[in-house]
């Protein structure tokens, strides 16, 4: 059992949080590679049937990965109090290298308000660890619509620490600096274009421990629109495509059902190259495909992982499919 140190300093976590397709792993990898992070462990939970930020921040889905940088990445699997008491423990016991601080990434449909509330509701446990902040990734182009038409997405920024205006490259900057002020005037609001930011302007923010209770004072009060509404699929292929094809695939998922279609990301194998080109996209906006030098760990053939609003689960797999087997009657 862990021992109560008093005397020790506490470990400052800070909770990474932001609607599908935000930015947030995007910043959370330009963090890390900070000369200053190495000593960082991060904990990342994946609303999906595959973990694919593991991919994504280059590591795999294993119970505790060393990164290059030093730090240290896990999976939230259950509790996130047992996820970090473990953490503690065989850092304790010289399981793992020391780390001197906590990053925890949220899945993209989280209410942060039981993350915050698992510190005031468990002291005795956590009191090796102090909550820093909450920092919330808010998408330029996609950020209004999302909080517009889903509840956890206002709440994501209405309880924010430190809001980070991502896609200003691709959108309205100063109309999303606008949104997110009306949403929560005390934010300390930044901006990162790629996941370009300096960790002291996001790893430094007062936390603010007294979350709601209830729903009162939700600054929205839009339809709410529940979980079961939403679903996540992977589906894998097994050749190499046409990148024509592949293009032409998308933009005709996009143009029939690009408003149902909340994310879309994956690895695929494209002829002509080695190693896997990695695609993102949410709703109508995708980025520029993003050529990887290999197939990271335990991931060696081209899947996609979409998740959609309204759609049943054979439907979207049906979307992603008509991807990865462009032609086959799917």
């Amino acid at each position: 059992m862990t021992r109560l140190a008093t005397d020790a300093e506490p470990i400052p976590v800070t909770v990474l949080t932001g609607f599908l397709g935000s930015g947030k792993t995007t910043l959370l990898r330009h963090l890390l590679g900070h000369p200053g992070m190495g000593e960082t462990a991060v904990i990342v939970n994946e609303f999906g049937e595959i973990g694919l930020d593991h991919a994504l921040i280059e590591t795999s889905d294993e119970d505790t990965l060393l990164l290059d940088n030093g730090c240290l990445c896990c999976g939230l699997r259950g509790d996130l109090v047992d996820t970090l008491m473990s953490l503690l423990e065989r850092r304790e016991r010289g399981e793992t290298p020391a780390f001197g601080r906590v990053a925890i990434e949220t899945t993209g449909l989280a209410d942060p308000v039981p993350v915050l509330q698992t510190f005031r509701t468990d002291p005795l446990r956590l009191s090796r660890f102090e909550f820093e902040g909450l920092v919330t990734c808010w998408d330029a182009v996609n950020g209004a619509r999302s909080a517009a038409n889903h509840r956890e997405a206002a709440r994501q920024v209405a309880l924010a620490d430190t809001a980070i205006v991502t896609k200003t490259d691709l959108g309205d900057g100063a109309a999303a600096r606008a949104e997110v002020a009306r949403l929560n005037a005390r934010a300390v609001l930044r901006e990162a274009v790629h996941g370009a930011v300096d960790p002291a302007d996001v790893l430094n923010g007062a936390a603010r421990l007294a979350a709601p209770e209830t729903d009162g004072g939700e600054p929205h009060r839009h339809g709410r629109r529940r979980h079961d509404r939403i679903v996540s699929v992977s589906a894998f292929g097994n050749r190499a495509l046409d990148w024509d094809r592949v293009r032409r695939a998308v933009a005709g998922l996009v143009e029939s059902h690009g408003d149902r279609l909340l994310r879309l990301k994956g690895l695929l194998k494209v002829e002509g190259r080695e190693g896997p080109v990695g695609v993102d996209g949410v709703q109508h906006l995708f980025h520029r495909p993003r050529p990887l030098e290999a197939w990271p760990p335990g991931l060696d053939r081209p899947f996609l992982v979409g998740v959609a609003e309204g759609a049943a689960r054979e439907e979207l797999r049906g979307w992603l499919l008509a991807i990865l087997s462009p032609g086959d009657g799917v």
